[in-house]
């Protein structure tokens, strides 16, 4: 009996585990997640550029406007003539409102305050406005020849620092002032027939004296500046001539002067006696603190005066370096009138 050989074949199976495939799938997510946060950057960036180009439009859309003062001046005035300057804004802050102005070297402006003193208001610096009916009476005083431009403002000054300021702004042109003159009457000839006259019998009459008649007119108040000098005790001492030049009396009148000094000091004088016409006065204002700057003074007659031209003076003062004293009143020193 043939013997049968069976012969067991083992077969070992070896798994080889390959880590090329997951790594490549990294590097791909990684790379897609990327260039999505680049286009997110790209994409709000644009955003970003789009709304800031839009904001003007948006803003007028949206009324932004609506924040600033509106302020309303007539587009032409006169020099001596005062004027309105009105605006409109509403608000529930608390504050006080500015007039402000750009300086102009032949142009400013006056107000009257409270107590009925004319006072030059100063350019480039906000003035302080007392009025409860959003309105302000300025005169413009111009000293050229030539018609001038001069942009005006209104500022609201809020009481809480935190709120910001809000302005408004009208430009007017200051004209010359021109003294207006009435065309002469041209009579006609009559045509009619001439009619022989009737000759009374002669009377004897005593001579009479001539009169001279009498010119009449407006009065007319003019200043200059004589001289500013230095007192040698850090003060100053500026000397001013008023005349009236019109034809009649002026009756009583003021004058303001701005004196040069250290924190500047502003002089409203006291009612003036009436100059008669051809008078002048020599006025000399004595100060302490003097420093170098610009001496302003104008006069204001009580009553209507046609030309104000010329009631306005200013000159450039260079004071020497003088030790800080304590502020006194500006002494007023008046002179009689005389007549040139």
């Amino acid at each position: 009996m043939a013997e049968t050989t069976q012969t067991d074949k083992t077969v070992h199976t070896t798994t080889v585990h390959s880590h090329a495939e997951p790594r490549a799938s990294l590097v791909s997510n990684t790379l897609a997640i990327v260039g999505f946060l680049i286009v997110i950057v790209i994409v709000l960036w644009g955003l970003f550029n789009i709304g800031t180009l839009a904001a003007p439009w948006f803003s007028s859309l949206f009324g932004k406007d609506a924040d600033s003062i509106k302020v309303t001046a007539p587009a032409n005035v006169t020099s001596g003539i005062a004027f309105p300057i009105s605006w409109k804004y509403s608000t529930s802050e608390k504050g006080t409102y500015a007039f402000l102005y750009q300086c102009k070297d032949i142009v400013h402006f006056q107000t009257v305050g409270v107590g009925g003193a004319t006072s030059t208001v100063p350019c480039g610096a906000a003035f302080t406005v007392a009025t409860t009916d959003n309105t302000l009476i300025v005169t413009p005083q111009l000293s050229g020849t030539a018609s001038t431009s001069v942009p005006l403002s209104i500022v609201f000054i809020p009481s809480a620092t935190t709120s910001p300021q809000v302005q408004g702004s009208a430009t007017v042109i200051v004209n010359p002032w021109r003294a207006t003159t009435t065309p002469p009457v041209v009579v006609q000839p009559s045509t009619s027939t001439p009619v022989t006259p009737v000759i009374p019998p002669a009377t004897t009459t005593p001579p009479t004296t001539p009169r001279t008649p009498t010119a009449t007119g407006p009065a007319d108040l003019s200043v200059y500046i004589t001289s500013i000098v230095p007192d040698g005790s850090g003060g100053g001492i500026a000397t001013f001539d008023i005349g009236n030049v019109g034809l009649s009396s002026t009756g009583v009148y003021t004058f303001s002067a701005q004196l040069p000094t250290v924190g500047g000091y502003l002089y409203n004088s006291p009612l003036q006696a009436s100059l008669a016409p051809g008078d002048h006065i020599v006025n000399t204002l004595r100060f302490s603190q003097a420093t170098s700057g610009v001496f302003t003074v104008s006069v204001t007659q009580s009553g209507n005066e046609t030309n104000t031209v010329n009631n306005y003076a200013a000159q450039n003062v260079s004071m020497p370096y003088a030790p800080q004293t304590y502020p006194q009143q500006p002494y007023y020193y008046q002179q009689y009138p005389y007549v040139y």
